[in-house]
């Protein structure tokens, strides 16, 4: 066991880099992630430089993209970090930038390796001030799930809404049957055509999510954790057998669920720095708009901190665009904090009133919380007179 700050790029990194030419295309890149079962792939030159990266989520919102199309297209380049620096500085580049894993470079800026969200998971079990932490104070409570016998578009929606990857999957009477992610949806969605269709060629027609049942491409049997049992051990779980991503069960009944970001968002909350982390994703609007939402957002705070130490904040913004010319906001708020997790859920006709009320319904859930432990102190014999 070691301390959080002992752990460094170089120590965590993958060396076996797993990469597609300028030139190949996503058809060829989404056989390539399935065969390794990866989510991002580097992308080279013809002379090996690296010029880089795509992952399936790019593939998902662009689900009108030919599959004939080269990756040079609809690459993008990733940040990156020195193999130097520690695992709360990677932690808080996954976050920041949204990538599920990003290249490490040497002093000289060449590519040594990539560390991702799954190097993290693997580090946990190491680290020395991890050791005590339970499942339930870092998993969502309370997911969303849904139905063995919906399609896998409604999958999609819930998954861009909730800023998702995987969902759980249960049947009627709310019991866990199964698990569906992204990857199922990328591999099920493009895939190879025995016939060529109105000059399409073959390999590259997308089939109708709207036809396909969860219960066809979902992973049955899927591994759950106890929320009581400690984060090391859901971490080890999630290293054997692969995955991103564990239903946290008690007495057979969903409590929560518990992902790999999850785990990324803990670490990035050890950052020395006083202030909060905040992360804001899915905003279509330019950057006076985030500087209106930031400083609306760190009003909160302060009030937040009265109380509570917040550590790191997720806002996930989605527009929900109507048949006219109206826009709706979904926004989901997430808040770490020294005191354990808070989630509001927020609608609107406008975005910043929508924040303004999510962040309102987080700060009286935390004074509540303050409420209650100031009843509980005054009715412990310690307290009475």
């Amino acid at each position: 066991m070691a301390g959080i700050e002992d752990f460094r790029a170089k120590d965590l990194m993958s060396k076996d880099l797993i990469s597609a030419r300028v030139g190949d295309t996503v058809s060829e890149a989404i056989g390539l992630m399935k065969r390794h079962n990866v989510s991002e792939l580097l992308i080279k030159d013809d002379r090996g430089n690296d010029r880089g990266l795509v992952t399936d989520e790019t593939f998902v919102k662009r689900r009108h993209l030919p599959l004939s199309t080269k990756l040079e297209n609809v690459m993008q380049k990733p940040p990156h970090v020195d193999e130097s620096e520690s695992i709360v500085e990677i932690c808080e580049m996954l976050l920041s930038s949204g990538f599920r894993g990003i290249p490490v470079t040497s002093k000289k800026g060449a590519y040594v390796g990539f560390v991702s969200r799954t190097d993290v998971t693997n580090a946990i079990p190491m680290i020395d001030d991890l050791k005590k932490m339970e499942v339930s104070e870092v998993m969502t409570p309370s997911p969303t799930t849904v139905r063995s016998n919906e399609s896998i578009g409604k999958a999609k929606a819930l998954m861009r809404e909730l800023d998702e990857r995987v969902l759980p999957v249960v049947d009627e009477y709310g019991n866990l049957k199964g698990m569906i992610g992204l990857i199922d949806i990328v591999n099920e969605t493009f895939k190879p055509q025995d016939r060529e269709s109105m000059g399409e060629r073959s390999g590259e027609k997308e089939s109708p999510a709207k036809d396909i049942k969860i219960g066809s491409i979902m992973i049955e049997n899927p591994i759950t954790i106890h929320p009581k049992d400690y984060l090391h051990e859901a971490a080890k779980k999630m290293s054997k057998y692969d995955i991103s991503t564990l239903v946290a069960i008690d007495d057979s009944k969903i409590k929560g669920i518990l992902t790999q970001i999850d785990l990324v968002e803990t670490i990035a909350s050890f950052r020395e720095s006083d202030q909060v982390y905040v992360q804001i994703t899915g905003v279509e609007e330019g950057p006076d708009t985030l500087d209106i939402m930031y400083d609306m957002i760190q009003k909160y705070l302060n009030k937040f901190a009265n109380v509570i130490k917040p550590l790191v904040l997720n806002i996930h913004v989605v527009t929900h665009q109507s048949q006219g010319e109206e826009t709706k906001y979904s926004i989901r708020l997430r808040l770490q904090s020294d005191q354990g997790m808070y989630y509001t859920k927020q609608h609107d006709w406008n975005m910043m009133k929508a924040l303004d009320e999510g962040l309102e319904n987080m700060r009286r859930k935390i004074f509540q919380d303050k409420e209650k432990m100031k009843n509980k102190m005054r009715g412990h014999p310690k307290y009475m007179g």
